[in-house]
């Protein structure tokens, strides 16, 4: 078992790898995409005049076309891609903050009570106080932001602050400390950010600015297929770049580890002294933990102290692989172990 020293420093050389991965991965996806490319247009084209399908020779015209084109394309998306880790791996909270919508930044005279459970815990902790921000949603949940400890942020919804009492608020709030002391957030910030700009770049490329937020409307679908007419080289471009960021989310967060919600429920509990606390907490959360602004949302929801009310697939019922958190019942447990615990040291 890793020390929580150990967990920190693996965290700082995870984000640093994926940071540096990502560009390499990228352009290899792009070689392949462009090879997929000149592979169908030139196995139709080939069958279109001579009515036979040589594979050979599609093949060996395709890799040359492929390879002449990449020649210049791979230099610059792998600049590009450098680029955006270096921004992701340096700002990727601000940009982690600035997608999800009704985020508020709130002072100590806003949420006199939220601010001031929170500069406790910082103040029993001896690390710097995160900025508060609030989301705009009765439901209850909470996240954590920040490349650095003393460049963090706090998120919870105002349902939480409605309906927890002080001391689970200041379990809560020693939680979402704890993922921010462990470097986790710097971890989901790279992933978050590497993905998802990729994935809004093929976005764009497919409906461009004339797409609207759920839009299935009939007047959106014509919108989107005028849209194609006019600009049909961009649609295979948009589409490999949405399937990068939508192929590559979920194979990354199986390799994020559960484990580091565990470790943040024992740092709570050993910061506030009060495990029971946090796992009321954690009951009263996963009965209402559904964010809107978090919606299809994968590894924003991932960073989140509950699921997001996502449902579990088949996959995730019968194996729990596919599982960003350990089952609540299952932390609730080691929390009321650990209070008995507590109770043990205070009556010596």
């Amino acid at each position: 078992m890793a020390t929580a020293y150990e967990y920190i420093e693996r965290n700082k050389r995870r984000s640093f790898i994926l940071a540096l991965l990502f560009p390499v991965s990228f352009v290899v996806f792009v070689y392949l995409a462009v090879l997929g490319f000149f592979l169908l247009w030139g196995g139709l084209k080939y069958a279109h005049y001579t009515n036979v399908f040589s594979f050979g020779s599609v093949w060996n015209q395709s890799f040359l076309s492929a390879h002449e084109m990449c020649a210049w394309l791979l230099p610059f998306c792998f600049i590009v891609s450098c680029f955006w880790a270096w921004v992701a791996y340096r700002q990727g909270d601000h940009i982690v903050l600035d997608s999800v919508s009704g985020v508020r930044s709130v002072s100590r005279w806003d949420e006199f009570d939220a601010y001031t459970a929170l500069e406790n815990v910082c103040l029993s902790v001896g690390t710097p106080m995160p900025q508060l921000y609030i989301v705009e949603d009765d439901s209850l949940n909470a996240f954590a932001v920040g490349m650095h400890p003393a460049r963090a942020g706090i998120v919870v919804s105002c349902g939480l602050l409605k309906r927890l009492d002080r001391a689970q608020l200041e379990a809560v709030f020693a939680h979402e400390l704890a993922h921010i002391l462990h470097y986790d957030t710097r971890l989901m910030a790279v992933v978050i950010t590497c993905t998802a700009f990729f994935t809004f770049a093929g976005e764009m490329l497919i409906y461009g600015t004339e797409r609207e937020e759920a839009d299935h409307s009939w007047e959106g679908v014509a919108n989107r297929v005028y849209f194609h007419s006019r600009c049909p080289l961009f649609v295979y471009p948009g589409f490999m770049l949405m399937a990068y960021g939508y192929l590559v989310a979920p194979v990354i967060r199986f390799a994020l580890s559960r484990t580091r919600e565990s470790l943040a429920d024992s740092r709570a509990a050993l910061i506030t002294r009060h495990p029971r606390a946090l796992a009321r907490a954690l009951w009263k959360i996963s009965e209402d933990s559904r964010i809107e602004a978090l919606d299809g949302r994968v590894l924003l929801g991932a960073m989140c102290i509950e699921r997001p009310g996502e449902q579990d697939s088949f996959f995730d019922r019968l194996s729990g692989l596919g599982r960003s958190h350990p089952p609540v019942e299952e932390r609730i447990r080691a929390l009321n172990d650990m209070d008995g615990l507590f109770d043990g040291m205070a009556q010596r």
